[in-house]
């Protein structure tokens, strides 16, 4: 099953697409988060590319561009996080190949056969482009103008997490590691395993390493748009290669021409040491891409990392009421 049977088979049948500016109108997310908890509905973000000038032309453009998408993914993420963090949603960036039209296509796709509960809401991007409120609707008025932006690609990427319960969080890791991931090039996705989960705390309660896998796959190939780039990329086209971390030294350590390594705010400094083993063989260092928290509260950062969202808070409210 993948991640959009498994999605649609988890939800009340109804799928909710979300067309969002850039920056997010974040209380939109979070109201439109939280309906779509409520009515069991999947949730489809299509990112609308607000800035079509050209093609990156140098490196510091290249990385401010990369920059930007991490911002307007985390916006979204987080705000998914606070009212909805085990939603299943969708980010669809147009970096990876998505506009108005495909997107229409995969909603219609995840509906639940005999449900016609297709919502495409304009609200956010409309506020965004003409400072305006706009209702819902059924069929948009909004201009199809989404283009991939050529920002800096990578040929082979890694990415790496225990992905348990696959959470905003976790959303928001594989989502930028696929939309810096180049066209035909490879993602690894290493998925911490069993060994490495032997001594924790409540290890009966996280899901089977099968399980993880599987769903951190199956959600980063609905990612990739179909017939990307007029179908000289499908979501077949990259390569996805998913394993264990084990307690050997992971493939971003070893592989001599990975060339970028996605980590979150908080493991940054096991990034660093995988450079300076990469360093010690005799490799290029690796491109890190750093992803901030999540569902976190407070000002500062420190504070933000010790409420983030997390496996485990979620597993603790097992017995409560999970939106």
């Amino acid at each position: 099953m993948n991640d959009a049977s498994q999605s649609s088979a988890n939800s009340g049948g109804g799928v909710h697409v979300l067309v969002v500016g850039s920056p997010p109108n974040v209380h939109i997310v979070e109201e439109t988060a939280a309906l779509c908890a409520l009515e069991r509905r999947h949730l489809l973000v299509l990112f609308r590319d607000t800035d079509v000038s050209g093609t990156s032309t140098n490196e510091d453009s290249a990385e401010a561009e990369i920059a930007r998408v991490v911002h307007t993914l985390e916006t979204v993420c987080d705000a998914i996080a606070r009212f909805a963090p085990v939603l299943p949603f969708t980010p669809l960036l147009p970096q990876c190949g998505w506009d108005l039209q495909r997107a229409r296509v995969r909603a219609e796709s995840l509906a639940s056969p005999g449900s016609d509960v297709v919502v495409i809401d304009t609200t956010d991007e409309a506020t965004y482009a003409e400072g305006t409120s706009a209702q819902t609707e059924t069929e948009p008025c909004v201009r199809n103008t989404l283009s991939p932006k050529r920002a800096r690609r990578f040929s082979k990427v890694s990415v790496g997490g225990t992905f348990d319960r696959l959470h905003a969080g976790h959303r928001l890791l594989l989502c930028v590691a696929a939309a810096v991931t180049s066209q035909n090039g490879t993602l690894y996705i290493g998925v911490t395993g069993e060994a490495l989960l032997a001594t924790k705390a409540h290890k009966h309660k996280i899901e089977p390493y099968e399980i993880r896998a599987v769903n951190a796959e199956n959600f980063v190939r609905s990612i990739w748009a179909p017939g990307y780039l007029n179908n000289s990329m499908t979501s077949d086209s990259v390569q996805i290669k998913t394993g264990p971390l084990d307690g050997n030294p992971p493939l971003a350590a070893t592989v001599h021409d990975m060339s970028a390594l996605v980590v979150s705010g908080e493991t940054k400094q096991g990034g660093d040491a995988v450079n300076e083993a990469r360093v010690d063989k005799n490799l290029k260092p690796l491109a890190l891409i750093a992803v901030g928290v999540v569902g976190g509260h407070g000002d500062s950062l420190e504070e933000r990392e010790k409420t983030k969202l997390s496996s485990s808070a979620l597993r603790a409210s097992e017995e409560g009421v999970i939106q």
